[in-house]
């Protein structure tokens, strides 16, 4: 069959069995409809909130894709990630387009939910320890109370309790995380007596019950001899418990499978009957039974997979992919250490159009999000290669796609570097069996993005011979004058604008520090110097000096042009990195009287002294205010819809309204509430402009609870009704 459409799955890794069950599920229900997968995946489910790593905010920018890729429908698996704040991030990138989405195990606005069946296999496997073995004394190891998962299964084992004639009271039942901690601490209740021992544990999950039966053998208590035990899940650990565990499998498989035929449903409009995967009881001799349960094949070839010593791999990958001096050589190097990926049908290597920075400014690269066209670097297939090096349109996913062939499973990950985004790499497979996402993958990956990166120096650094050889007065890493060409051009400026009845200033300016996390401001901060003083004489003097002569005709037309040069600039950064924690400008002012270039040169030294000077006098007074304010406002772009009231940022802080208002113009440029007004219209163009929802929903979800001042304020700002900029923008709205 040939594939006629494209889901996307959104998962954080494929590491366990049971990602890989999920996914196994969801690709051979989609095989069977004659859709492909192309599942995006950031490798790494962490705990915690790494927002402010650059490693994992690298990988998580592969769900940015999902806003511009053409799909037909959406699968987001958010049970499967570990992080809040990771799961509201793709529910903005889900609200940015148009695509049915089906989001498992949670909420998203204009999403559909769906939940796995919990109840009916707990039901099951309970029923098997009364009915089947006739045990009437029973606990119940449960999850966390209120988690929707642990309560279905919990009202399973009740239900089947029930219905079997077996009491059961809270006393009956254990609660916590699906971990170890808890069965530890019942096995120890057990055995000691302060909990009367049961038949049988009917636990809400393999790990509990492995943890179980460890607790109790150290207790004295055997299994399955002196007490029974069932598991949930059917993963690794039911697997590779000496005891083998009577448990339920193929949850994932059929809840990756039910999805696909819900997300079709909502896409094509015609309901598909799920008939591939179903849970069943998979019986050990945990629970009593004579005999175990022959494991499925597939779950054979995963723990012979597992089991297996990776082949020792005799190729210095790193130096090797680090070591090309053109994009295709790099792309040859690639291909040449490929073949570490033995299951893969496809393998392509794809960059953003803008890969190579900024040869001018190398500081200036890309942090977030994807190019509109991607370049082919490499489009690896185990027979013959396809062609490579050229571009292609980001929504197109892969060139592969848009001729015909057999529906793939396509697992995208993030090729980045230091800070900077490269591209991403598309992994096809025709047997989801043979998907690895391991620590392989991702040392390949990474070793493909640091010899984009070494490539990268290497055009800048020929670049930065040719341009240093035609620069004799000027610096060569801004470009502007150096302090030798300012001293050549500085006489006739002031001639001119002393025959205009002009003073002449000599406005200088530094910062600190000299970094903005990994980000070097120095190029850009040249370049946006230049551009604001196009008409004006301006130079670098030293790593950190800049300088400017500025006419006015009195000294408070010098000190207007100050700040309005500070705030162009902190405009700048702003619109050029993001929302990133800006240095501090410090700077002085002397009167340039003379023409005579020794009487130039002192003035000079003496403000370069005097500024300096200045610099660490500021340094000594920093305040941590400004780390917090900085952190407000990334909260206020991020949820401009909160109420965000300045008494009550103020109170946040434990400073005053009126010190909060003054540091943060300080800082912006722009009061808060100007601030807010800003980033709640520019939420709501997003909206106007990629979906279909209508002006009233839209002021609800930007934080505005009446619609007339959402749409007056919206006209204030963007000078169009809401209703017109959708129309030159986007979508009309819904009648």
């Amino acid at each position: 069959m040939k594939a006629k459409g494209r889901f996307g799955v959104i998962v954080p890794e494929i590491n366990s069995p049971l990602d890989h069950e999920f996914i196994e599920g969801a690709f051979a229900q989609a095989q069977a409809l004659g859709y492909d997968i192309i599942v995006y995946t950031g490798v790494f489910n962490s705990l915690r909130e790494l927002r402010y790593d650059t490693y994992i905010s690298g990988l998580e920018n592969i769900y940015t894709l999902i806003c511009t890729q053409k799909l037909d429908g959406i699968i987001f698996a958010a049970e499967r990630f570990h992080t809040q704040e990771v799961i509201d991030k793709i529910k903005g990138y889900i609200a940015q387009t148009d695509t049915p989405c089906l989001v498992l195990g949670g909420e998203c606005a204009r999403a559909k939910s769906m939940e796995a069946d919990e109840y009916d296999s707990m039901y099951r496997i309970t029923r098997h320890m009364t009915d089947d073995h006739g045990f009437r004394k029973l606990h119940c190891l449960a999850g966390i109370p209120g988690h929707k998962s642990s309560e279905e299964r919990l009202r399973g084992f009740k239900d089947a309790c029930k219905d079997s004639g077996v009491s059961i009271t809270e006393s009956n039942i254990s609660y916590g995380y699906f971990w170890k901690e808890v069965p530890e601490k019942l096995g120890m209740d057990i055995a000691s007596g302060k909990i009367d021992r049961p038949d049988a544990v009917v636990c809400c999950n393999d790990v509990m019950a492995v943890s179980l039966i460890e607790s109790l053998a150290e207790n004295g208590i055997r299994v399955p001899k002196d007490i029974k035990v069932t598991g949930f899940d059917g993963g690794w650990d039911s697997l590779m418990c000496q005891t083998s565990i009577t448990t339920v499998s193929g949850r994932d498989k059929q809840f990756g499978a039910d999805a696909v035929c819900r997300l079709y449903a909502m896409a094509a409009g015609t309901v598909p009957k799920q008939e591939l995967f179903s849970q069943t009881i998979r019986y050990g001799r945990s629970c009593g039974c004579c005999k175990d349960t022959p494991l499925e094949s597939h779950l054979v070839d995963m723990i012979l997979r597992h089991r297996e010593k990776r082949t020792f791999i005799a190729t210095d990958f790193i130096h090797h992919m680090s070591d090309a001096s053109t994009v295709t050589e790099l792309g040859e190097r690639i291909d040449d250490v490929g073949h570490i990926f033995g299951g893969v049908d496809w393998l392509d290597i794809c960059l953003c159009d803008d890969w190579q920075g900024d040869s001018s400014n190398p500081d200036n690269y890309r942090q977030y999000g994807y190019s509109d066209e991607m370049y082919m670097l490499l489009s690896k297939r185990f027979g013959e290669n396809n062609e490579a090096h050229y571009k292609f349109h980001t929504a197109d996913i892969l060139p592969a796609l848009s001729v015909p062939h057999e529906p793939h499973l396509i697992i995208m990950t993030s090729l980045h570097c230091s800070g900077q985004i490269y591209g991403y790499a598309a992994a096809g497979y025709t047997d989801s069996r043979r998907v690895s996402v391991d620590e392989y993958h991702v040392s390949w990956c990474d070793s493909v993005s640091n010899g984009i990166k070494a490539l990268q120096k290497k055009l800048y650094y020929q670049h930065f011979r040719r341009q240093i050889e035609k620069l004799s007065e000027k610096d060569p890493v801004t470009g502007m004058l150096n302090r030798r060409g300012f001293m050549v051009n500085a006489p006739e400026l002031l001639n001119r604008y002393k025959n205009e009845n002009r003073k002449s200033y000599l406005l200088m300016m530094t910062y600190y520090p000299d970094k903005v996390g990994s980000i070097n401001i120095e190029a850009a901060l040249g370049n946006m110097i230049m551009d604001i003083c196009a008409h004006r004489l301006c130079a670098k003097m030293s790593s950190s000096i800049y300088a400017v002569i500025v006419p006015a005709y009195d000294e408070q037309g010098i000190i207007n042009t100050s700040e309005n040069l500070v705030a162009a600039i902190e405009s700048g950064l702003r619109e050029r990195f993001g929302d990133v924690r800006l240095p501090e400008f410090v700077t002085s002012v002397s009167v340039l009287d003379s023409v005579e270039i020794s009487d130039i040169e002192r003035t000079v030294y003496e403000t370069v002294q005097a500024i300096s000077d200045k610099k660490e006098a500021s340094k000594s007074n920093y305040t941590d205010y400004k780390e917090q304010i900085y952190r407000l406002r990334r909260n206020i772009i991020s949820d401009p819809q909160k109420n965000w009231g300045v008494d009550k940022m103020a109170r946040d802080m434990g400073i005053s309204r009126s010190h909060l208002q003054r540091l943060y113009k300080q800082m912006f440029s722009v009061s808060v509430k100007d601030d807010v007004i800003t980033a709640r219209i520019k939420r709501a163009m997003q909206l106007l402009a990629h979906t279909n929802m209508r002006v009233q929903e839209i002021a609800e979800m930007c934080g505005y609870n009446n619609d007339n001042h959402f749409m007056r304020q919206f006209k204030e700002k963007t000078g169009l009704t809401a209703a017109q900029y959708r129309k030159e923008h986007g979508k009309k709205e819904v009648a």
